[in-house]
């Protein structure tokens, strides 16, 4: 009986550590080149086209250090993401594989979605903690125009329901100054 529950035992936990995947910073993705990792990152940008959504994380397009590209429909199903992810007012685990991107350059119109508009302008609340004062912090949306090329630069594509996980909410944003006019706020 005692063999049993032993052989019972190391096939659970045998079975554990394959199904496991990683989850890496930003900055470590070159590492995980061809691996299967788990990403639960706040969007710094994003870009909508007609058969994609563009999350960019580390920096703003073109600089960049990682894009996640969510096909908006696999076959008849489509995938279907919260906007507060896509404007990065919340998170949620994204599994898939790091690759190298090689296709062309997405020079297919913007997707005008009113309601991630809606939801990027919408005001932000936020503490200023200097003087501990609450404020509104609002951005306007400018949709970008100019063709998305991503030729070499890694990727994760999302192409099913399942890779998005449960959305995390974020805290409120917390300054530590005010921001002021010589601030670049040009979002």
């Amino acid at each position: 009986m005692k063999v049993l529950y032993a052989i019972v035992i190391f096939c659970s936990l045998a079975s554990f550590k394959t199904a496991a995947q990683d989850t890496v910073a930003c900055k470590d993705l070159p590492a995980y080149l061809g691996r299967k990792i788990t990403l639960q990152m706040r969007a710094v940008d994003f870009d909508m086209r007609k058969e994609n959504i563009y999350l960019y994380y580390g920096n703003r397009y073109p600089e960049q250090e990682f894009t996640v590209i969510i096909k908006r429909n696999n076959g008849k199903k489509r995938i279907k993401l919260n906007k507060n992810i896509i404007v990065g007012r919340a998170t949620a685990p994204l599994i898939g594989y790091i690759t190298t991107y090689d296709g062309e350059p997405d020079t297919t119109k913007n997707y005008d979605d009113a309601a991630v508009k809606r939801e990027f302008e919408k005001g932000i609340p936020a503490e200023i903690i200097a003087i501990k004062a609450p404020i509104i912090f609002s951005m306007k949306y400018r949709p970008r125009t100019a063709p998305i090329d991503l030729k070499g630069k890694l990727v994760m594509f999302i192409t099913e329901q399942w890779q998005i996980g449960a959305t995390h909410q974020l805290p409120p944003l917390r300054l530590i100054s005010p921001p002021t006019m010589s601030d670049n706020m040009d979002f």
